[in-house]
């Protein structure tokens, strides 16, 4: 994933399997993921260590061997419990593959639940009769994206369907409450400002201007924003900054100076104070260990 973009521009699997796995391990010191989003549903399964999922509004607390679904389109990252390392496994799929066929059974359950109009459970443990068997099913699917069987693809197509199965058996598919909409409503507005700073970022932010782009007052727009960024607009803003300076770094040949300007942040020793506080070393060190790659 570009760090740059909150809207995941990676394309997972391929266009007639848009489905992949990814087996993700974090040291103490890494994020275990960034704040992101994308098009595609998502089942994470922690295989080792421990972590808090925030999914829009919600945070869930996983430890080794539970996992937690992410519905398309909502804004999901993940931080360390208690500064432990953690690995995970993400199976991310397109649920427009599942419901192309456009039967009873997907204009019934599935095509609901990928329009946002019906739910199912967030988190996965082994509590419940259906929590292991969604665990079953995840662990199914990473054996077999890793797999050299010639019908691996067939398999992870039932192997999801299976899935959905189980949790429509147990009741666990329900209709979403009416008034998740408000939810969905703000959480449309959060992606445009996260569009705004990205196109905008070379240019003078404040929170006045980005809650005029959410249309809410400068006090409520900070206190959304923070629930769902975890961070505070401008400190989001900062942090953007600074991760498109390391891309620019990276790819361009601007000079440091110039890199500083494209990001908007003119005052050069602020610049490499706050580069400094986010990649613990300066933007020249840092174009140096590039370069000795």
């Amino acid at each position: 994933m570009d760090q740059r973009n909150l809207r995941e521009n990676r394309r997972h699997g391929t266009p007639d399997f848009p489905v992949a796995a990814y087996k993700i391990e974090r040291s103490i010191s890494e994020t275990i993921l960034d704040y992101h989003w994308h098009e595609e549903a998502e089942f994470l399964w922690v295989e080792s260590g421990q972590a808090v999922f925030q999914i829009g509004l919600s945070t869930y607390e996983l430890q080794a061997g539970e996992g937690i679904f992410i519905p398309c389109g909502e804004v999901h990252g993940g931080y360390s419990l208690g500064n432990s390392p953690c690995t995970y496994i993400a199976n991310v799929f397109h649920m427009e593959w599942l419901t192309e066929a456009k039967d009873g059974i997907s204009t019934r359950y599935l095509q609901p639940l990928h329009r946002g109009n019906a739910v199912i459970p967030s988190v996965y443990t082994e509590d419940t009769d259906w929590g292991k068997q969604v665990l079953q099913h995840l662990a199914s699917l990473y054996q077999l994206s890793e797999s050299n069987d010639a019908a691996k693809e067939i398999r992870i197509k039932a192997e999801l369907l299976l899935l959905f199965a189980d949790l429509i058996s147990h009741r666990q598919w329900t209709r979403r409450n009416p008034a998740h909409s408000v939810d969905t409503q703000v959480m449309d507005r959060m992606k445009s400002v996260i569009a705004h700073i990205e196109s905008h970022c070379e240019q003078l932010l404040t929170v006045p201007q980005l809650a005029a782009v959410a249309g809410m007052s400068a006090g409520h727009f900070s206190r959304v924003f923070k629930s769902f960024m975890r961070k505070t607009p401008m400190d989001y803003v900062n942090h953007f900054r600074i991760q498109k300076a390391a891309y620019l770094l990276q790819n361009s040949k601007l000079s440091i100076t110039e890199v500083a300007m494209e990001v908007g942040l003119a005052n050069f020793s602020y610049f490499t104070k706050r580069f400094k506080s986010i990649y613990d070393c300066t933007p020249s060190q840092f174009r140096k260990k590039l370069s000795s790659l």
